[in-house]
């Protein structure tokens, strides 16, 4: 007897194995009934040996069925864009920590991590992921200790926009205007075009806002125009993923 060349793969991820090792998992369980004393229990052995036959038939439709559309179908349930699947739109004000945690990522890779201060393009001394408050030259941290200040800024700037901007948005769009709110401060955030066509239910509108700010100390930055054209690419295609479109302002 020789193993099929692929048996691991699809001992881990063949639905009917699934199947067939639960069917067996409750076909063992009468057995452990008639040791103990099922009344005494609560429960009926005849409902596991039911349960075991429906999942060993379904083990049995499962091994005819191509995999991956068992898996698609699954993960289409996850990530569907319309009905009980479509995506959950909430308010930065009611998802700070989630908010905070999804943006840390994205954030980190755009302000890139100094663990020695430095002075950034227009002369302001940074540190860490972008941290500018009450940065001295030669402050030093470790990569920990510059996560948990990002954590922590990410959060308090997510409080602080969630108080001026109140539109129930997609998550991916929700971190897009975080990222931009934590590069260019909360007053001009929450002073900005961009958050008043939010408020007003363009959210469309609001991820195109994002674009124009591109500037620092007078001049286009080209790193913040690439950082904004990302910005602006997660906010619409959470906005379409959701269900949205720009003639739909709901």
């Amino acid at each position: 007897m020789k193993l099929v060349e692929n048996w691991r793969s699809i001992f881990v991820a063949a639905w009917s194995v699934r199947l067939m090792v639960l069917a067996a998992i409750l076909s063992a369980l009468p057995v452990f009934f008639g040791l103990v004393d099922a009344e005494l229990l609560g429960v009926d052995p005849v409902v596991f040996a039911a349960l075991a036959s429906l999942v060993s038939a379904l083990a049995v439709i499962a091994r005819v069925i191509q995999q991956a559309a068992i898996s698609g179908a699954l993960k289409r349930f996850r990530e569907g864009e319309s009905g009980a699947m479509r995506v959950r739109k909430r308010t930065l004000a009611g998802a700070v920590a989630a908010l905070a945690i999804a943006a840390s990522p994205f954030v980190a890779q755009w302000e890139g991590l100094r663990t020695q201060a430095y002075q950034d393009v227009i002369g302001i001394w940074t540190v860490c992921y972008g941290e500018t408050k009450g940065v001295e030259p030669g402050d030093a941290y470790t990569s920990a200790e510059c996560e948990a200040m990002l954590d922590k800024e990410l959060r308090q700037y997510a409080v602080g926009l969630g108080k001026c901007l109140n539109a129930p948005m997609p998550e991916g769009a929700g971190v897009a205007f975080l990222s931009w709110s934590y590069n260019v401060g909360t007053g001009a955030a929450c002073r900005s075009t961009a958050v008043r066509k939010a408020n007003a239910g363009d959210l469309f509108g609001a991820c195109d806002e994002l674009l124009r700010w591109n500037r620092a100390g007078g001049r286009v930055v080209p790193g913040l125009v690439n950082r904004r054209k990302a910005e602006h690419d997660l906010c619409t295609r959470s906005l379409i993923k959701a269900g949205m479109s720009r003639v739909d302002r709901k």
